[in-house]
């Protein structure tokens, strides 16, 4: 006797569109979360080494830098885990695993580390571009990113490829 399908399995996949339009949102909250979580590094490191530069270098850089990926990653897997962000939820996409049951912390996990990978260097490569429009390298940043979003057009269900890599599903939510 097998079980039923819970109700979110049952839900259409999100379209391309409805996807990135999401993204777009999303991005303006991330960089919001990012310049907040930045300020309060700065002015944390100004506080502890008495150092007031705006500029980092070196080690304190890396450090910022490593922490607004664990901010961003912080963000995405409180949201995930509850099924939506607020962009999400504007477009009325919910992110389920397989089986329509809630994301678990593991496949959220796999799913910003998997997304990030994807997106990251395709968001710097799109900065460059302005200066760098000759480089090879600037172009290559973007393939990551298109291929990832571009396997919805190809995938049964529709869904990028760091969900199938994570075992989760974007669905449209009525």
């Amino acid at each position: 006797m097998s079980l039923p399908a819970s109700p979110a399995s049952r839900l259409p996949s999100a379209g391309l569109r409805r996807r990135l339009a999401a993204m777009v949102y999303e991005s303006l909250i991330v960089v919001a979360v990012a310049f907040l979580a930045g300020l309060a590094f700065v002015l944390a490191f100004a506080a502890v080494t008495g150092d007031a530069r705006v500029r980092l270098e070196g080690a304190a850089r890396l450090a910022l830098q490593v922490y607004l990926v664990l901010v961003a990653g912080a963000y995405f897997l409180w949201f995930w885990r509850r099924g939506h962000t607020l962009p999400m939820k504007t477009w009325r996409l919910r992110l389920v695993a397989r089986d329509g049951s809630p994301v678990g912390t593991r496949a959220a996990l796999v799913r910003y580390v998997c997304a990030a990978l994807a997106l990251v260097p395709a968001f710097v490569g799109a900065l460059e571009l302005r200066q760098h429009a000759q480089s090879a390298i600037t172009w290559l940043a973007l393939v990551p990113a298109a291929v990832a979003l571009a396997w919805c057009l190809w995938d049964e269900d529709g869904q990028a490829l760091y969900d199938r890599i994570a075992g989760t599903r974007l669905v449209r939510v009525p």
